[in-house]
């Protein structure tokens, strides 16, 4: 972990409200397509689905443009939604943002409201005081779960979990897991979970 202190909760979130790295995320199309494959395997076209954590909507934008329309997202920094809106103006009109940190909105969301939720490289940063939210997460989950995270590596504001126990302690059952190294993401791990 080096010599950084673990950020609190406050910290972590001013630096995801403010962190300006849009470019880089818009960039990396086959991390999309990758996803997109894995969707496709477990929902159709026309069923919910929810990113938490949706960056400038590169994944949202990739998924509309395989038909799935019926898309909603979370996402902290004012910024990534600025750019989301100049960058897939499509999406503006016809998607859900939701401009907030996922602890301030969780709760408020229905259960199994959404067909699929999914994140990737969001979980990583959820800051352990904030572990309520992996049970409100398989609340508002329908049918499947899916994540793509970094479950070892350590930083300042990376905090490592087993996902797989993680979330079968709240009654998922994981049916996929694979790695993503293919995609440029050595260190992550694909899993797919089952409601």
């Amino acid at each position: 972990m080096g010599d950084e202190k673990k950020k609190t909760l406050k910290e972590i979130h001013d630096y995801w409200k403010l962190q300006n790295h849009h470019e880089t995320y818009i960039n990396k199309v086959e991390r999309s397509e990758f996803l997109t494959e894995y969707v496709k395997k477990y929902i159709s076209q026309k069923e919910n689905i929810l990113e938490i954590g949706c960056n400038v909507g590169r994944n949202l934008n990739y998924l509309y443009e395989n038909n799935f329309k019926q898309l909603t997202g979370i996402e902290i920094s004012e910024q990534a939604i600025v750019e989301l809106n100049k960058t897939y103006p499509l999406l503006k009109d016809n998607i859900t943002i939701i401009h907030s940190s996922i602890e301030n909105t969780i709760k408020k969301l229905p259960s199994k409201h959404f067909d699929l939720v999914f994140t990737m490289a969001v979980l990583e940063h959820i800051h352990p005081d904030s572990e309520w939210i992996f049970e409100e997460m398989t609340r508002i989950t329908g049918s499947y779960l899916i994540i793509v995270e970094s479950e070892k590596f350590e930083h300042w504001r990376l905090f490592p979990r087993n996902y797989k126990e993680v979330f079968e302690k709240y009654g998922l059952k994981q049916v996929e897991e694979n790695h993503c190294k293919e995609i440029g993401l050595k260190s992550y791990t694909i899993r797919v979970f089952k409601k």
